[in-house]
């Protein structure tokens, strides 16, 4: 009985030992070499790896994908733009049917709090189509209406008026961006018409409405004495001073190939801040470098 209690306590002393001891990695023996710090737009770029490392995250400069802003989070200084790219057709010739809107008090996303709200019609500082040519309009600066300290709203409004004359027609919505432009030239996306979160509010007449496709945002207004209609489409409220931080492409991990070079091309000039992280990482434990470069793209 003795020798069965030794053997449990030697065991369970065992087993303590090993939760006590940290599964440590080692420092990543990590290079990275480059022919040169200049190229042309379209160049394939060769990173050449050196060294043991278990995981590798690439950075390519771009906006989004700066190592440098890594943990940013706040912007400061930026301007908050906005453009739009529209068409008009259907036979449509209401050609004031079609309102953009801009609001940073909307405190509801019905009809209640669209009366409620204050907005600020910006039609005329944008350009919008007037036939069924398509319209991209420049970027229009929301400095003037934008607070920080509060939720940013853009929205398309729709009214088609009875008429026995003029038609109120078919409005698309080809795409928005929203960016915030830094003092250094760059851009940091808010919203697109893809993932701006909108809001389908039907005001007057549920027989017109915003309808959401694949690829663009459309009404239907309807012909000659449609009955009058009035529809909302809005965005998810935008910040423009919260950014996402900025983030990697994982190129290997644990369980892929060693890499011995990574190649990338740039599509348009500029200077770019270019890093490789390399870790090696357990449960209990975490090591990384950190190889950067200061890379020009010249115009071909």
């Amino acid at each position: 009985m003795k020798y069965i209690h030794h053997i449990l306590s030697m065991v369970l002393f065992i087993g303590l030992v090993s939760c006590e001891k940290n599964l440590q990695v080692d420092q990543p023996d990590f290079e990275v070499r480059l022919s040169k710090t200049t190229y042309k737009v379209g160049d394939t770029i060769r990173f050449e790896f050196f060294g043991a490392r278990d995981n590798i995250t690439f950075y390519s400069g771009l906006p989004g994908a700066d190592y440098r802003f890594r943990e940013r989070t706040q912007v400061e200084g930026g301007i908050p733009k906005a453009k739009v790219i529209t068409q008009y057709g259907g036979g449509g010739n209401q050609l004031e049917s079609l309102r953009l809107m801009v609001s940073n008090d909307l405190e509801q996303l019905a009809a209640e709090g669209i009366a409620q709200a204050t907005w600020t019609d910006v039609t005329s500082q944008v350009d919008i189509a007037t036939n069924p040519t398509v319209v991209e309009s420049d970027y229009l600066d929301l400095s003037p209406w934008v607070d920080t300290a509060k939720p940013f709203f853009i929205a398309f409004k729709f009214v088609g008026e009875k008429d026995p004359v003029t038609v109120p027609g078919n409005w698309i919505v080809r795409e928005l961006q929203a960016v915030t432009e830094l003092p250094d030239g760059s851009e940091i996306p808010v919203a697109d018409r893809a993932n701006a979160g909108w809001s389908i509010i039907d005001v007057l007449n549920p027989a017109s409405v915003w309808t959401i496709r694949a690829t663009d945002v459309v009404i239907i207004g309807g012909g000659r004495n449609t009955d009058p209609s009035e529809d909302w489409l809005i965005t998810k409220p935008l910040y423009f001073t919260k950014v996402p931080p900025d983030t990697g492409i994982p190129i290997q991990n644990i369980g892929s190939n060693l890499l011995s070079d990574y190649s990338y091309t740039y599509t348009a000039p500029g200077t770019y801040h270019v890093a490789f992280l390399a870790s090696n990482a357990s449960a209990d434990d975490y090591k990384s470098v950190v190889r950067e470069f200061e890379i020009t793209i010249e115009p071909e």
